[in-house]
């Protein structure tokens, strides 16, 4: 099962309950008997040794670099990852996935974004040079005008991990018709209107969708030579981790998801 294809081509239909993507889309309220099908089939492809051998020599060629300097960090999911939930899907609530493997994966653009921001905005004031107008920061993050010598990499999931990556989350509202309250003009002019408040005795109404758990190989490389890109590698690699850390990668991290930190040797 290809996760990727069933969620934004599925035709047929799924697991024990036989729902198809077309059938979710039309009963909303079947979403998390289909998530949990969803889940279970992709638990049984990840059982093959075929399939977990194609992805392993697939996952080793990719990082496969050659005639650059480089950097690898493993960082594991501290807490749910829920990243792509932005994206255009017909489920509400999207989800990231390699197109062609089917496999959640943090991309480049991401993990570039959430570290030049740390950068700028948490280590900018203590750091000048890694403000966005300081020459650190140009020279890892770029300008509008020319790009960085840091060089940012789609980091893949790991073969070991790989299998129990996807997991059905939950979220449960309690107040819809008060969270759904949107001011119009009428509003805004002054004249009176009577909106429901919230009470402690409204009804959940729980909303399901996909997180992702697991590790990750993370790949950062330099556009130079090997002893000058060393050093900026280990900065980028520093300010990289702290954001993962402290600020998280993706949705929800207000609320704690999207936490990744550096694996030691021996874990």
């Amino acid at each position: 099962m290809n996760v990727y294809l069933e969620l934004s081509k599925g035709y047929w239909g799924i697991g024990e309950s036989g729902l198809s993507l077309e059938a979710v889309v039309k009963e909303s309220d079947k979403k998390s008997k289909f998530y949990r099908d969803l889940v279970k089939g992709y638990w049984e492809t990840w059982e093959s040794e075929e399939q977990c051998s194609f992805y392993s020599k697939c996952y080793e060629r990719y990082y496969d670099i050659e005639n650059q300097p480089i950097l690898s960090i493993e960082v594991q999911a501290d807490s749910p990852l829920a990243i792509g939930h932005g994206g255009v899907s017909v489920l509400e609530t999207g989800l990231l996935l390699h197109p062609i493997y089917g496999v959640p994966f943090l991309p480049a653009s991401a993990l570039k974004g959430v570290a030049s921001r740390y950068a700028h905005k948490s280590l900018g004031q203590t750091y000048p040079s890694l403000l966005r107008t300081g020459h650190d920061y140009q020279v890892i993050f770029g300008t509008q005008a020319s790009a960085g010598y840091v060089h940012f990499h789609d980091a893949l999931i790991t073969p070991e991990s790989v299998k129990s990556a996807l997991k059905q989350d939950v979220l449960t509202p309690h107040h819809k018709d008060y969270n759904g309250i949107i001011l119009t003009e009428e509003a805004d002019s002054g004249r009176s209107k009577a909106y429901p408040a919230p009470r402690d005795d409204d009804s959940p109404e729980p909303f399901p969708f996909l997180t992702v758990s697991g590790r990750f190989m993370i790949i950062l490389s330099f556009d130079g030579e090997q002893q000058e890109g060393a050093k900026w590698l280990q900065l980028t690699q520093n300010i990289l981790l702290k954001a993962l850390e402290q600020e998280g990668l993706g949705a929800k991290t207000n609320a704690g998801y999207g936490r990744l930190t550096a694996v030691r040797k021996g874990q």
